[in-house]
């Protein structure tokens, strides 16, 4: 649902353009302009995303590198679940979603905040300045290294989650629910859905740097006629001083000098305006060839997420079926996340599926004995019992062959 990129500052400007929809000329066939009215700017200031992001770096400190992530944006699509929704609850979605962004990262550092309808799928685009104080310098700076942390990023979604749940009556979770996931084939559905979720945000992060690259585009061609027409206006004027209506010369010797002057300023531009012409063209050849690069690419995620949607939605079909058999045949409506996971457990030593780590053979003891220790377990003792058993041997067995290649060879 939700997808991070850190930028450089020299990316900015290219996200301003797609983020505030400053072309009437858009490559991305995905927008559609008769929509682009219902698109909401969240920051209300009366300024833009440039200017904001100006603003704040020079409010702070930041390392004069082209390579530093100096702008930091999310995408947060809306849930299928709320794909039918009136306008005003989706306009809630998002305005809900900012609150939380803003608080998460601080108010001060947002630069934008803009929701786009006119695309396929509703989403908002949030961008700011990763923004850390310094203790050992007494100064705020720019770090997102230090503000999107690995904790940070494995407990986003479930803060979201909790806090859209919280002040957004309308909002529920997404359809699967994990637990209440029957257990045989819960780690086939989790792996699709990782691979899935995984393919959905390499995808989004390509549409998003194909965009950038055709901002870059569009700008460098307008650099480059505004070049053309320097020049053109140069040669255009140094042909009308040249001409005269008798053939001779009427300049007075301080016109002709300063006339020298100015030609010879114009030559200096013209040369600069060429060689900065040749620099453009070929920055323009550079971006065209990874911007062909990446829709290949692009178009090769794409064909791998459409199977991946299949794989999933017959993974679903088989859960749903997995759910009826246990519900209608066996009287089970529900079962708790610890029997899931013990389950599960029992499943890959039942068909000698074992790790090979230590740790995770420790959790899979924890989950036993948890399943056993509870009183209304649906699962039989004696399996837990023996399922017990079995990974105490497997915990023995990775410790003396951890203990071997330590010790290595005897001679």
């Amino acid at each position: 649902m939700a997808h991070l990129k850190k930028n450089t500052r020299g990316s900015v400007p290219g996200l301003a353009v797609h983020f505030e929809r400053k072309t009437d000329h858009h490559t991305n066939k995905d927008i559609d302009v008769s929509k682009t009215y219902l698109n909401q700017d969240l920051m209300t200031d009366g300024s833009d995303m440039l200017s904001r992001f100006n603003e704040r770096l020079n409010d702070v400190y930041c390392m004069k590198r082209d390579d530093v992530k100096a702008l930091a944006t999310w995408i947060v699509t809306l849930p299928e679940e709320l794909a039918e929704a009136s306008y005003e609850q989706q306009s809630a979605f998002f305005e809900a979603t900012t609150n939380f962004l803003n608080d998460r990262y601080g108010q001060e550092n947002a630069v934008a905040a803009v929701v786009h309808y006119d695309e396929t799928t509703p989403h908002l685009h949030y961008a700011f300045v990763p923004v850390v104080f310094d203790d050992k310098k007494s100064r705020y700076k720019v770090s997102a290294k230090e503000v999107l942390t690995r904790h940070d990023l494995q407990t986003f979604h479930d803060d979201l989650d909790q806090h859209l749940k919280k002040v957004l009556p309308f909002y529920e979770q997404g359809i699967l629910n994990h637990k209440t996931l029957p257990f045989e084939n819960v780690a086939e559905i989790k792996k699709y859905n990782d691979q899935f979720n995984a393919l959905k945000v390499e995808i989004a992060d390509i549409e998003e740097n194909i965009r950038a690259k055709q901002a870059v585009l569009k700008i460098t061609d307008k650099a480059l006629t505004e070049v053309d027409l320097a020049e053109k206006q140069i040669d255009d004027f140094k042909q009308a001083l040249s001409k005269n209506l008798f053939g001779k010369t009427v300049l007075k010797p301080d016109d002709l000098d300063r006339f020298k002057s100015v030609l010879g300023t114009m030559k200096k531009a013209t040369l600069q305006s060429q060689h900065e012409t040749e620099e453009l063209k070929q920055t323009l050849g550079q971006v065209k060839t990874q911007l062909a690069d990446v829709q290949a690419d692009y178009q090769n995620l794409k064909e791998t997420h459409q199977a991946l949607q299949k794989r999933q939605r017959e993974q679903q079909q088989l859960d749903y079926a997995m759910r009826d058999m246990l519900k209608n045949d066996y009287g089970v409506n529900s079962m708790k996340t610890s029997e899931v996971k013990a389950h599960y457990v029992l499943y890959r030593l039942d068909h000698e599926e074992l790790t090979k780590n230590k740790k995770t053979a420790q959790s899979w003891l924890k989950t036993l004995t948890t399943a056993r220790e509870n009183p209304d377990t649906k699962i039989a003792p004696t399996r837990l019992d023996w399922g017990i058993e079995q990974v105490k041997a497997l915990i023995n067995r990775i410790i003396e062959l951890t203990r071997d290649i330590f010790k290595g060879p005897s001679f």
